[in-house]
């Protein structure tokens, strides 16, 4: 099979862990700017991790719920290549960041039916750049290793870009991509050592294995 989906990261939150992103050349790197999230990072943080910012990884800022303050101090302070919104922002309020700051959406949404499924794309495809279909939550948006029943999205179609997320590790990797054909997957505590570290070794083997399906 041609490798034709790109890989994003997300969690980065140390500096071996960036490093090793950037190295690989992954399509996307997350930085989770939510502070309930063991993956946290800070602004004047990240500004370190991008130091090592290069021209081929968007930089994806992860954020949940986000007043209009944050994704101002965002832009200015990191400038992110794109904004993730994985909270219970509405098509409008995503419509809205769109637009008033110049920025392309990510909308992550829980899946768990057929029925959440087409409600999803009903509902954001039109008002985000990318949907992110990942695990519904639990005690986290994001990061928690669940993965979601990938029959569901058997035939599926968008006209938009669209990313799998939920549970993703180096051994379900090829069943997720012979069974869902994304054009992009997301994976975050499927490379960490234990909760919120991520492990550099980890990563390269991850991607190594994506580039070679």
């Amino acid at each position: 099979m041609s490798n034709d989906f790109e890989i994003k990261i997300c969690g980065i939150n140390d500096e071996m862990s960036m490093s090793a992103a950037i190295e690989c050349k992954v399509d996307f790197i997350g930085l989770v700017f939510y502070k309930d999230s063991p993956r946290n990072v800070t602004i004047n943080y990240s500004k370190k991790l991008l130091h090592k910012r290069n021209k081929h990884s968007k930089i994806v800022a992860l954020t949940v719920d986000p007043d209009d303050n944050l994704i101002k101090d965002l832009n200015n302070d990191i400038k992110p290549d794109y904004i993730q919104l994985h909270g219970n922002e509405t098509p409008i309020r995503c419509q809205e960041i769109n637009v008033n700051f110049n920025i392309p959406v990510i909308k992550g949404v829980g899946i768990k039916s057929k029925l959440d499924l087409i409600k999803a794309k009903e509902k954001y495809e039109n008002f985000c750049d990318f949907m992110l279909l990942d695990a519904p939550s639990t005690n986290l948006p994001g990061g928690n290793g669940e993965q979601f029943d990938w029959n569901i999205l058997k035939n599926y179609k968008s006209s938009k870009k669209w990313m799998l997320a939920g549970g993703l590790d180096i051994n379900n990797i090829h069943k997720a991509i012979i069974k869902c054909h994304p054009p992009a997957i997301d994976i975050s505590s499927g490379v960490e050592e234990s909760k919120g570290k991520k492990n550099a070794k980890l990563i390269k083997d991850f991607v190594m294995k994506c580039r070679n399906i």
